[in-house]
């Protein structure tokens, strides 16, 4: 039995690393990478980490490397631990383009698994979870995120949320493994980008509300998840000391921050389009399938009564709709938007 699983695991890899490869080497053609804005700021502080690693020394926190070289806290106020997919490579590899492609290869590599890791939880059919976890990698969102604006801090965070939920879906089945998935997944979205993982704990409140008001949450399952939650701070506890060190110690100046609504029509647009690209604020794009999936989804709710995935698709619906321009959110909404935007250069 236990040889059998060992070779399930081998043939699931195999296939990722071949899905990593597609997902990556289109964006490497001819040798050469599209960088954006985003790029620019994330390469740059991953080669002066990758050059103090060279040294044998930690990062410091103020980047002298680029950005007109004036002195600017990215390492120590943008968390770069998850980033060690792009630093090691820059760290071993001459040309950089060979470095960012491995680095982008374990990124996709690890999301995939992770991916399969949550739906192996939800559903015992291999052609569902195959699927679940090519939608999550291939989706136009994800490349958008990947390629189109070199959100890497967001990517990493996105590869790192399968095991967050995981870790929820295994509690609530009252495993202990839960704990650990939880913490990790958590922890690691806290080393990538701190906004990602104050809206997940946003969702996961909501969620745990939701439980209370059934009368589903009980003791143990509160204790778990103040276990996860000791070990999440043990993951991620050198990004916040960092963070905290330099928010008390110094004035920070930041990016402007606010919130931009979604505008549904430019929404659609990009839906249509279906295109790589470095999007607008004011529209995302999960790509025609998972929309034609989601909308598939929606009448489904109409016509079917039972099910744990209503609560989920009925969850995915609010949370679109309270993202579009048609709500006219508060000024203090806005403002707390831009109190995050502190923990996200």
């Amino acid at each position: 039995m236990k040889s059998r699983i060992k070779y399930q695991w081998v043939f699931v890899v195999a296939i990722f690393c071949i899905c990593a490869f597609l997902a990556t080497y289109p964006a490497f053609l001819n040798t050469y990478f599209k960088i954006t804005m985003d790029g620019q700021i994330h390469f740059v502080r991953f080669e002066e980490i990758a050059r103090a690693f060279k040294a044998h020394q930690l990062p410091p926190m103020v980047n002298f490397m680029g950005f007109g070289h004036w002195g600017n806290a990215f390492t120590g106020m943008y968390p770069w631990i998850s980033c060690l997919f792009f630093i090691v490579p820059q760290s071993v590899f001459a040309n950089p383009i060979h470095s960012i492609f491995i680095g982008y290869f374990f990124v996709n590599l690890f999301t995939l698994i992770n991916a399969y890791l949550l739906t192996r939880e939800i559903t015992h059919n291999y052609y569902w979870r195959f699927l679940g976890t090519i939608l999550y990698e291939f989706n136009t969102y994800h490349l958008c995120v990947l390629y189109g604006r070199d959100a890497l801090g967001e990517a990493l965070a996105y590869t790192f949320l399968p095991l967050v939920f995981l870790g929820c879906i295994q509690i609530w089945k009252n495993k202990k493994i839960g704990v650990l998935s939880l913490g990790i997944g958590m922890g690691m979205a806290v080393n990538s980008h701190v906004i990602t993982m104050a809206f997940t704990c946003l969702i996961i409140t909501i969620i745990e509300l939701f439980r209370l008001f059934k009368k589903k949450l009980n003791l143990k399952e509160v204790l778990y998840y103040i276990y996860a939650a000791i070990l999440t701070s043990l993951i991620a506890c050198y990004t916040w000391m960092n963070m905290l060190f330099l928010m008390h110690n110094n004035d920070l100046l930041t990016p402007g921050k606010g919130m931009a609504p979604i505008i549904p029509s430019e929404m659609w647009n990009s839906i249509l389009d279906n295109k790589i690209t470095d999007i607008t604020s004011q529209s995302w794009n999960i790509g025609i399938v998972l929309f034609v999936l989601l909308v598939f989804l929606t009448a489904q709710l109409f016509t079917k009564r039972k099910g744990y995935w209503r609560f989920w698709t009925l969850g995915a619906l609010i949370i679109q709709i309270l993202t579009f321009s048609w709500i006219p959110y508060p000024q203090a909404v806005v403002k707390l938007t831009a109190f995050w935007g502190i923990f996200n250069f």
